[in-house]
Parts: structure tokens; C-alpha cells; sequence
């Protein structure tokens, strides 16, 4: 096994936090598993980092997670994220880490049928299919973390906020998040969402009648430089469309579809790989680019930022003090 680092974290941490991988088997969806992560709150319990496996014989040990640190107490936020099509459930580990750091349960899921392995073995499944399995797998992970799985650590359960839950994804994942609040394909909407956060977000297959139906407060944010899900035919509509209230958009200039992606982070970490298929490599240098474009700010600033706005909209959101961030193109109501 090649382990790598993801070297310093984005930001200072306010907390320490853990990380559990855990598998779950829905009964009631043909036994469909779902092997999630889960970052939290945690103690200071010096335990080792936690390790990401990108490629089979190759990982990167965590900028700030520890290995099955003990849950830290209190009360926390819940953040529950759906990772883009072909992607995986920790190729956001910097933005899910920084996001616990701050005080929050992160919740990130693979959706069987639309993972990376899925593409790469040819099991991926129809589009209508997979809406249909991405907002039950919402459901099925939200009720296991806030009512209790044996799978779960109780400490978890207990620490997240039922009051407090946001839905976020990046591309498909934030289809996801905005039909699950909104409820669609034959599934009832998610009561009790505070939020939703839709990053470089792919909504054009959602009617105008089906934006509308989403009555939680709504962070939209935005890439310039995205021509996979170009704002024109997605984001912009959905701005149009969503009535909830606070609403929040965020337009990152010079950054494309990845900006919110470790993708940057594997292309940096691709010449320390031994042996690496030139395949692999030119693929991670040709997408690199859908982070952030030549001559912008450093892709880890890029991801920094989509903190601390996210951060920020989420402390809006509970009525708690916060301050806009400044030097960037948001736009609020």
C-alpha cells in the first residue's frame, strides 16, 4: 500500500474530529448496502489519522480526521452529502473534514449504481433509476443516523441535531439533496430540513413545479468555468424557481465543475505514486482543471471558501450570529 498525506488542512480546526466508515442494509429496498463515512465532533484522543483509499494500493492518510476518535459531547448540526455522478463517498474528505472541524456531523454515502466501481465495472444503472435510489438512500442514511442503527456508534447518534439537518451534494448529489427536501420519484419530501446546499449543481431535470416544492433555505454555489453542469440550464433556473427563504448563491470565478472535489488534491498527490497507469494520470491532469483554472487562487483557497460561505449560510439559517464573507460574488434574499 502506497499512503500518501492530503498535507495541512484548509483551516485551522475549532474541533478535533473522528471519522467511522460503516456499512448499512436497507431491508426495505431489496437489501440494498450503503457503505457510508461519517465525520464528527470528537475528543482529543490522540488516535492515528484516518486513511482514504483512492485507488486499489493507494491512499492518503487525513489532514485532520483521527481513526475512530470517541464522539465529542454536545449538540451539532447535521450535514448529509451526496457525492456526483461516478463519484465516491470520500472524494470530498478536505470540505467534509473542514466543515466537522467547524462543528458539524458530516454524513457522505456511496449511491450504488452511480459510484465510481459501478462505471468502471459497467453496473451503472438508467437516470430514472438512479433519482429514484439516490433520494431513498437520503432517507434510509438520515433515519439511521438520527434514530439509531446498530451499525452507528450511539455517541454519534447522540450528538446530531434532528433540528438542525442540511442537504448538500455536489452535480448529481445536489439533485439529490434538492429532490429528497422537495420530495420526488414516488418519495414523500424530507420534513424538517433546515437547508439545502447544492455545489456546481445538476437541476435540469427538475420541473418548475418540483423547484418550487422546496421550502427550505437554499445555498446555490456556482462555477464559472462549468461546462458540465453549465449554470444557464441549472443553477440559474433553480434561482429563479426556489422560494425558501434565506436564499444564497455563490459564483466562483475561474473554477469549473470540480471546484469542490479532492480531484486537485489526487492530481497533486499523482506524481508520488509509483507505477501509476498513465491512464489514471492523464486523467487526473486533464480534470484538474475543473477545479480551479490557470492563474486563480490555489485550488485549497477555492475549497476554503465554499466553507466558510457554506459555514455561514448554515448559521443564518439557525438564526445564530455570523458575517458574510467578503471579496466574493454572493448574492442573498
Amino acid at each position: 500500500m502506497t499512503t500518501l498525506s492530503a498535507g495541512a488542512p484548509l483551516e485551522h480546526p475549532s474541533h478535533p474530529i473522528g471519522r467511522r466508515t460503516v456499512s448499512l442494509v436497507d431491508g426495505a429496498r431489496a437489501d440494498r448496502r450503503m457503505d457510508l463515512d461519517i465525520w464528527y465532533p470528537a475528543t482529543e484522543s490522540g488516535a492515528e489519522k484516518s486513511i482514504y483509499e483512492i485507488f486499489p494500493g493507494v491512499a492518503f492518510s487525513a489532514a485532520v480526521a483521527q481513526h475512530h476518535a470517541p464522539a465529542a459531547a454536545g449538540s451539532f448540526p447535521v450535514v448529509l452529502f451526496s457525492h456526483g455522478r461516478t463519484g465516491m463517498r470520500i472524494s470530498y474528505s478536505m470540505l467534509c473534514e473542514a466543515l466537522a472541524a467547524r462543528g458539524a456531523v458530516v454524513v457522505s454515502a456511496d449511491h450504488p449504481g452511480d459510484a465510481l466501481a459501478d462505471w468502471l465495472t459497467a453496473q451503472q444503472v438508467d437516470d430514472r433509476t438512479n433519482e429514484t435510489n439516490r433520494v431513498g438512500d437520503a432517507h434510509f442514511v438520515l433515519d439511521a443516523l438520527l434514530h439509531g442503527h446498530q451499525e452507528i456508534p450511539a455517541g454519534i447518534t447522540e450528538i446530531a441535531d434532528p433540528s438542525r439537518v442540511f442537504l448538500a451534494g455536489h452535480s448529481y448529489g445536489a439533485y439529490t439533496a434538492y429532490a429528497t427536501a422537495a420530495g420526488a420519484r414516488g418519495v414523500a419530501p424530507r420534513e424538517q430540513v433546515r437547508g439545502v446546499i447544492g455545489f456546481q449543481p445538476f437541476m435540469r431535470t427538475m420541473s418548475e413545479a418540483l423547484l418550487q416544492r422546496v421550502r427550505a433555505a437554499s445555498l446555490l454555489v456556482v462555477a464559472e468555468l462549468d461546462t458540465t453542469t453549465p449554470a444557464d440550464i441549472n443553477a440559474d433556473r433553480a434561482w429563479t424557481h426556489l422560494s425558501g427563504r434565506p436564499s444564497w448563491r455563490l459564483d466562483l470565478d475561474g473554477c469549473g465543475h470540480q471546484a469542490v472535489s479532492d480531484i486537485a488534491l489526487y492530481a497533486e498527490l499523482a506524481d508520488d505514486v509509483p507505477d501509476l497507469p498513465q491512464l489514471v494520470r492523464d486523467y487526473l491532469m486533464a480534470t484538474v482543471v475543473g477545479s480551479s483554472g490557470p492563474g486563480t487562487r490555489p485550488w485549497r483557497q477555492v475549497v476554503s471558501d465554499q466553507v466558510e460561505v457554506t459555514w455561514a449560510f448554515m448559521q443564518a439559517v439557525c438564526g445564530e450570529e455570523h458575517s458574510i464573507p467578503v471579496g466574493l460574488r454572493l448574492q442573498h434574499r
